[in-house]
């Protein structure tokens, strides 16, 4: 993990639509976008959740973007005149040695936003298979790749995904997205013995270890994520809990 984590205030310059999410285009002194897998905790100081809320931060032109879904309470960020931003935070994916060539990427909604910048630290663009509910929001994959195989429900992302490891020439793959999702791709990926981090999603109030609201099961036992992650080895998923 590289980074401090710093405090700083960002203004809300536009909203863009993107089938059923919205990208909130921010700016700020020395606001940076965050890491594949790392993630911040952003809060509308005028608003009325005393909370923060974590979310994705990536390069959007020559602005940041947040991708927020309108039906949920993050999605008020759209409406925010400024933000206060705390990041990078947590611990993202280990690129180390990786190859666009090898490696595949596995999204499950808007967990599609963490992997706006793999092509850049790849070198080349990977495999993507994204998958979604609608076909509106599944205009999200072009985040990433505009010619992603993209998944609608109700066919599961494992489908491609079986495909792709049979073929033999996946070295790594790296998803994010619904628990159920990424355990799965975790399961697969394990009964091949082809390497998988996975980046999880749970409910954050602070973002560094201090609430402990965003515990989840790793290794057999309940572990911070924002701490332990929110990118994991997925075995860690799979670990029994301790005899």
């Amino acid at each position: 993990m590289s980074g401090t984590a710093a405090l700083r205030d960002a203004r809300v310059v536009g909203v863009e639509r993107l089938g059923a999410y919205a990208v909130v285009l921010v700016e700020g002194d020395g606001l940076e976008p965050v890491a594949s897998g790392r993630f911040a905790m952003v809060r509308d100081p005028d608003g009325p959740a005393f909370l923060p809320r974590p979310v994705g931060l990536f390069r959007r032109g020559e602005r940041l973007g947040i991708l927020v879904d309108p039906r949920f309470a993050v999605g008020r960020i759209a409406e925010a005149r400024t933000l206060r931003v705390l990041a990078p935070l947590g611990r993202g994916f280990d690129l180390a040695g990786a190859t666009a060539a090898g490696t595949l990427v596995v999204a499950g909604g808007i967990g599609i936003t963490v992997f706006a910048d793999v092509a850049d630290a790849l070198g080349g663009r990977p495999r993507l298979i994204a998958g979604f509910h609608s076909a509106e929001q599944g205009a999200a994959a072009a985040l990433v790749d505009a010619d992603a195989d993209v998944v609608l429900a109700p066919r599961l992302v494992t489908e491609p995904l079986a495909a792709a490891l049979a073929a033999g020439d996946i070295e790594r793959v790296l998803a994010c997205g619904p628990a159920p999702m990424v355990r799965a791709v975790a399961e697969r990926c394990a009964a091949v013995d082809v390497g998988c981090q996975v980046g999880l999603e749970a409910p954050m109030a602070c973002g560094f270890g201090a609430c402990y609201g965003c515990a989840v099961r790793l290794d057999g036992t309940w572990r911070r994520l924002c701490v332990e992650g929110p990118v994991v080895d997925g075995a860690r998923l799979l670990a029994e809990p301790a005899a």
